[in-house]
């Protein structure tokens, strides 16, 4: 019981959001149903696409701009105005908005609408029904894929998105996802009888889904880092291989547990010969006092 209790104040559960509903309000309803006293998620989907959405729950909302993931992947399907346009030609267009592009934020969005650069990884043709067309395609965070669809319309005749699911979150897959009736199945098993094996299943570590290369700290300095200190020199015991000056580092202590997110301010290699001095800057603690 106590194990449950305490993933539920630092946790992330992958939610496969249905189409009909906010982000904003799958959360709710997650934090209602969980009994989380804090609960927030990574990577907005409009109320009508459907597909995977991670959602944290307690101190873990403090991660959530580290398990956002730089990329997203979907499966959706476009319709042609023109329904004499071929496959080769549709395959063209996929490839020509392939690579940089520069996109323009819809209306509708909160944020200034001005031309952002956005790289396209790939647009997979994957099959075709008359004017309508399926599709998998892997963007930069931050790309809108309604506008990606217009935006491909504008050389064809017209284009636009009908459907749309995101598969992928960085390497969160669609795989890890359950519905909100199954995590509803799964609290009621833990709380009505006391079988929280489902519940488990679902409540991941945040730390498993940060993608950052680690530094490891001394056992003796993980206290002085809990207390709110800077990582010195002298407290690191390990660095991973190709860590750049200013790239974001997970902290972990000798025994391979989670302590938080900070920026090295060296690479890697000065970090591991320096001596004396700060080498990182803390930017979040997450290990509890009292798990220490």
């Amino acid at each position: 019981m106590k194990n449950i209790d305490e993933l539920l104040d630092n946790s992330i559960v992958i939610i496969n959001k249905p189409p009909g509903q906010t982000s904003h309000e799958i959360t709710s309803f997650v934090k209602k149903i969980t009994g989380a006293k804090r609960a927030g998620h990574a990577g907005t989907l409009d109320p009508e696409v459907s597909g995977v959405l991670p959602i944290a729950l307690g101190r873990a909302t403090k991660l959530l701009e580290y398990i956002a993931g730089k990329n997203k992947t979907y499966i959706g399907i476009i319709k042609f105005k023109n329904e004499k346009i071929t496959d080769d030609e549709i395959k063209k267009l996929f490839e020509e908005f392939t690579g940089e592009i520069k996109q323009t934020p819809p209306k509708m969005s909160a944020v200034k609408k001005v031309p952002r650069k956005r790289h396209i990884h790939y647009i997979k043709f994957l099959e075709r029904k008359g004017r309508l067309v399926l599709f998998e395609t892997k963007v930069d965070a931050g790309t809108y894929i309604r506008t990606l669809c217009e935006d491909i319309g504008k050389r064809c005749g017209g284009a636009r998105m009908e459907e749309l699911r995101r598969i992928a979150v960085g390497r969160i897959n669609e795989s890890e996802a359950v519905t909100v009736q199954d995590l509803i199945d799964a609290v009621w098993s833990w709380k009505e009888e006391r079988n929280d094996k489902e519940l488990l299943r679902m409540l991941k570590k945040p730390e498993y889904y940060i993608d950052a290369k680690k530094i490891f700290v001394k056992d003796s300095a993980v206290p002085t880092l809990l207390s709110g200190a800077q990582l010195m020199a002298p407290g690191v015991k390990e660095v991973d291989k190709g860590i750049t000056k200013g790239e974001i580092v997970a902290l972990y202590s000798e025994g391979r547990e989670f302590i938080g997110m900070g920026r090295a301010l060296f690479d890697g290699k000065e970090i591991a010969s320096k001596k004396h001095g700060q080498v990182v800057k803390i930017e979040r603690i997450q290990m509890s006092r009292s798990l220490h």
